[in-house]
């Protein structure tokens, strides 16, 4: 599913812990909070796994936030799904909030 979002900001570790490689990467996408119950009203932002470490590098010389065209892909283990970006295309530095 491809979508035009505002990303807030990037993070991504590639080293090794106790031995183990570990390359990842995520991405901060703002969301509107659940305006349903009444309750709620604005945004926050969500966390999404980027896959490796080189999706977000490839942005840490940008000013944030950015629009971004995001490609999202729902996977599962067989119990719990969730999204996770398989793409991610800046597209233009987001307007500030006035």
């Amino acid at each position: 599913m491809l979508e035009k979002v505002k990303v807030t900001g990037i993070t991504f570790f590639k080293d090794t812990i106790d031995g183990k490689p570990i390359d990842s990467g995520a991405a901060f996408v703002e969301e509107h909070l659940n305006f349903q119950t009444g309750r709620s009203k604005g945004t926050a932002t969500q966390k999404y796994p980027l896959g490796d470490a080189g999706k977000a590098q490839a942005l840490m010389h940008l000013e944030f936030p950015l629009i971004c065209e995001v490609e999202f892909v729902r996977v599962t283990n067989g119990n719990v799904s969730k999204n996770i970006i398989n793409s991610i295309k800046p597209l233009s530095q987001a307007k500030p909030a006035a």
